[in-house]
């Protein structure tokens, strides 16, 4: 939470965290928009300066054209006009990369920022690369870059109680489009094993991702991508489904859809249909991927380490038969990914439930929000099968599901 960022700046000695937003990164740069919101500010620089044990100061540089939409991010702002960047440049003899350097001097020595400054966001790694290292030459801060579980990656791991309302609200909507997808594959006619349009050809998944877009959109929601997935691409498990493959029954479908709401956070919910009618393999398998979900559900707590999770799924799958990651990192079919995973303004975040020492190896804290998603993979057999919900560890350490769109395999016709 972001309450907890001048702790974690305390304890790692950092002086004041520093956020760039290049333009046109937009949603991608999320450390950027985890401060800015919903506001519209598509480039600036942030400054949170460490006060004390328990207070930070915000500063966002802004463009004057952004004025009134950086206002509603709530940070005390700087106009950065203030600079004169062209002078900058000039006095620089055209090197830009100089330029900015000299602009982070003149901004830190307004700031009174000095000490040991973290530097966050998104931007091109050579980019980046680049302006660091001119940065640490130039001496007037100590440059720091942590490589992973930084300060604000660890403070985004816990949601505070208006993050958690976001994405109950993307939860809600998205289980909206889930059900009006659902409602679409139903209203269509097979002729034979395969469902058809009103002119009479072949309903495909590229018609109903175009469905799924115009709901997504009619609801408020940002697209961002999603996966449906038929027959064989539904056993592989991030295949986001071939457009021209028509819709039978009786195939399996991996429908994983992660639209995000204003403000940037998302939603992640699988289902896994079959219109009509299933097979017996396909039952017996989706009775095991819901006895994994259910076992996991009825566990979670803040001491196990998030390893022993995927352990317990595994122990279960390998039980009846399945291969899984744990036995080969290289295996095709069977439990082929890790069980879980954080996600928030990214679709996946820390903490992640996958094989022990691969992630930080941790136990879940109250705050954090984490998907349940095991799955079993037969692409040669023509079938894939995920079942996925996400959880919020509240602030007492219990665990609520966030998300409740009926789990039945089976979709009528």
């Amino acid at each position: 939470m972001k309450s907890d960022l001048p702790g974690l700046m305390q304890a790692r000695g950092l002086d004041a965290l520093v956020i760039l937003g290049p333009d046109g990164l937009g949603a991608a740069n999320t450390a950027f928009t985890y401060f800015t919101g919903a506001a519209h500010v598509t480039n600036g620089t942030i400054v949170v300066k460490r006060g004390g044990d328990s207070r930070s100061e915000s500063y966002l540089v802004h463009s004057p054209m952004e004025r009134d939409e950086a206002a509603r991010t709530g940070m005390q702002l700087v106009s950065a006009s203030n600079y004169k960047m062209p002078e900058i440049i000039q006095q620089c003899n055209g090197d830009r990369l100089a330029a900015r350097v000299e602009f982070m001097r003149r901004l830190f020595a307004d700031l009174g920022v000095a000490g040991r400054v973290g530097f966050y966001g998104a931007d091109s790694v050579g980019s980046s690369f680049s302006f660091l290292s001119a940065l640490s030459r130039a001496e007037f801060v100590d440059v720091a870059a942590e490589y992973e579980n930084d300060a604000i990656s660890q403070a985004r791991k816990t949601k505070d109680a208006d993050e958690v309302a976001q994405i109950r609200r993307a939860c809600r909507l998205t289980e909206g489009v889930i059900g009006e997808t659902r409602d679409f594959l139903r209203r269509h006619r097979a002729s034979g094993d395969t469902l058809v349009r009103r002119d009479g050809a072949p309903l495909t998944v590229g018609d109903v991702k175009a469905f799924i877009r115009r709901e997504e959109a009619a609801a408020g929601l940002d697209d961002s991508g999603c996966i449906f997935a038929i027959g064989r691409d539904a056993g592989v498990p991030h295949s986001a489904g071939t457009p021209g493959d028509p819709i039978r029954l009786g195939q399996t479908i991996v429908f994983d859809i992660f639209p995000r709401i204003a403000g940037g956070y998302h939603a992640d919910i699988t289902r896994t249909w079959c219109l009509g009618y299933a097979s017996d393999e396909v039952r017996r398998a989706y009775e095991q991927v819901m006895q994994v979900h259910d076992s996991i559900a009825a566990v979670f707590d803040t001491q196990r380490m998030t390893y022993e999770y995927q352990d317990m799924a595994c122990d279960i799958f390998e039980g009846y038969g399945h291969a899984t990651i744990r036995q080969d990192l290289g295996v095709a079919s069977g439990f082929v990914h890790s069980l879980g995973h954080g996600f928030g303004l990214d679709i996946h975040e820390p903490p992640g439930m996958g094989l022990r020492g691969m992630r930080v190896d941790e136990p879940l804290q109250p705050g954090v929000i984490i998907t349940n998603e095991p799955g079993l993979y037969y692409p040669e057999r023509g079938y894939g099968i995920r079942v996925e919900d996400d959880y919020w560890c509240n602030p007492q350490g219990q665990f609520e599901c966030l998300t409740s769109f009926d789990r039945g395999l089976v979709v009528p016709m």
